[in-house]
């Protein structure tokens, strides 16, 4: 097996790892687990494909309408998730609202986009660097780079600024912060907000390399959640370790037995760890909602 090959993983890894940072980043305040996580990730490819692929405006163009949508789409997230859990009286109330939201935006983009298999633009990054034999693109090399930088600027907003403060104690206990004056629903709000921009433009970055058709969502969100839960849920460290564990296993099996089979490592994994290590391997016990 080639060096290539995790080079790919290492990729893909990078991908899950953002939607596994952006579970906690909803999780961490609301206890809830976001299923339709995933979709953002195929608003961004959508968005790249639609503005530089169809209308040829370029990424000068794509990039502001990926942070405007992908806002749009987290505000929209949080109005369809957690208004039916604060009116239902049932702890089981996300469920249903994160996978109904998540087959609604999935409609929509299946609708739009019924004839095009794969939503690829032209690379924002054009060209390749090799180095000892091995081939990187410069999209690939953005997209890595753009993952370590958001688990890093994450980490530093959770640990230096009020509202990180305030997610942070929102995580602890909601009851208690909203009587020492920490407006929850706002940090809620916000959580998905960010979330979804983070998908969003980690759609955008991987579309032209990754494969991402209208109805991907589901597969990302599986991907993002095994990783997640591998990383420990609610640990922004662990998501990217879970998520580079996941994107390696992956490309391994895909290289070994073939595309499809790499869709079922994270099913697999997934079963493994929460049978072996409930709280992932490098998290604390969490309740859910």
């Amino acid at each position: 097996m080639s060096a290539q090959v995790w080079l790919d993983g290492l990729f893909a890894g990078s991908v899950y790892a953002l939607v596994a940072l952006a579970l906690a980043i909803v999780f961490q305040p609301t206890r809830v687990m976001n299923f339709a996580q995933g979709e953002p990730i195929v608003l961004g490819a959508a968005i790249s494909y639609q503005v530089v692929a169809l209308w040829q405006w370029g990424w000068a163009a794509a990039l502001p309408a990926t942070l405007v949508l992908g806002a749009g789409m987290g505000l929209l997230s949080e109005r369809m998730i957690m208004l039916p859990v604060r009116l239902s009286g049932s702890r089981y109330a996300w469920i249903i609202a994160t996978l109904a939201t998540a087959m609604v935006f999935q409609a929509l983009f299946t609708l739009r986009y019924f004839d095009v298999d794969a939503l690829r633009p032209a690379a924002l990054l054009p060209g390749h660097l090799e180095l000892f034999g091995l081939r990187l693109s410069g999209q690939q090399l953005l997209t890595i780079g753009f993952a370590l930088g958001v688990m890093a600027g994450y980490d530093a907003f959770l640990r230096r600024t009020a509202y990180g403060s305030a997610i942070r104690a929102a995580s602890h206990d909601a009851d208690a912060a909203v009587l020492m004056g920490i407006p929850v629903r706002r940090v809620v709000l916000l959580s998905f907000v960010i979330a979804a921009v983070i998908c969003t433009l980690a759609g955008v970055l991987a579309a032209p390399v990754l494969f991402i058709g209208p109805a991907s969502g589901l597969i990302f969100t599986i991907k993002g959640f095994t990783a997640a839960v591998i990383g420990g849920v609610g640990s922004p460290r662990g998501a990217l370790a879970g998520g580079l564990i996941v994107g390696l296993l992956d490309a391994v099996v895909r290289n070994l037995a073939g595309a499809t089979a790499g869709d079922f490592v994270a099913f697999g994994l997934l079963a493994l760890i929460l049978v072996a290590f409930p709280a992932g391997l490098f998290g604390k016990p969490m309740e859910a909602h």
